[in-house]
């Protein structure tokens, strides 16, 4: 039995940029999915919108944030026991797909409304377009932009399951190493 207090864990700002990561990207699927609930161009589904963008690229900030601190901080904690070769590899893999996901994503979305010639708004400052206006560009970005959406409940559900899997069956840290320490 693993002593959880004695767990080495990431650095504070790494799991507070993981879980703030989390929650964000939760919010911005629920407020795209949601968005249904209120008719076409009413104040409801505009405002709905306009806050899975913000959060797109706030996700995006914090994701180059996690990669700076990624490459330049302290490595990543060892899970003990150690997993086999194989599952390591599989866990880089893993995680490179997840950041690329929280990259392309946002930047796929800001894209996408660029092509639009709509006003691309950051938490109500207008910021500038990637691309100028192409109808065709943007229908294409539109469905690759769907497509990643999918991806993501895919590669995000399956990174959540087998963190539990981990920790409940194979009796590793390699969840506990992102949690924080409990105070006392």
């Amino acid at each position: 039995m693993t002593d959880h207090a004695a767990v080495p864990r990431y650095s504070l700002s790494m799991i507070r940029l993981h879980w703030l990561t989390l929650i964000l990207v939760v919010a911005a699927y629920c407020f795209m999915e949601f968005r249904e609930i209120f008719p076409r161009n009413t104040p409801g589904r505009e405002f709905m919108k306009a806050t899975h963008y913000s959060m797109g690229l706030t996700i995006l900030g914090l994701t180059l944030a996690r990669l700076i601190i990624k490459f330049t901080g302290k490595p990543a904690p060892a899970i003990t026991p150690a997993p086999a070769p194989w599952q390591h590899m599989a866990a880089k893999a893993g995680h490179a797909a997840i950041y690329l996901f929280l990259i392309a994503m946002p930047l796929i979305g800001w894209a996408t409304l660029s092509t639009e010639g709509d006003a691309v708004i950051f938490y109500g400052l207008e910021i500038p377009a990637l691309l100028g206006p192409d109808k065709i560009l943007s229908g294409r970005l539109e469905e690759l932009h769907e497509i990643g959406g999918k991806i993501g409940y895919v590669l995000l559900g399956g990174h959540a399951l087998l963190a539990i899997l981990h920790h409940a069956v194979f009796k590793d840290t390699t969840l506990i190493r992102m949690m924080p320490k409990r105070a006392g």
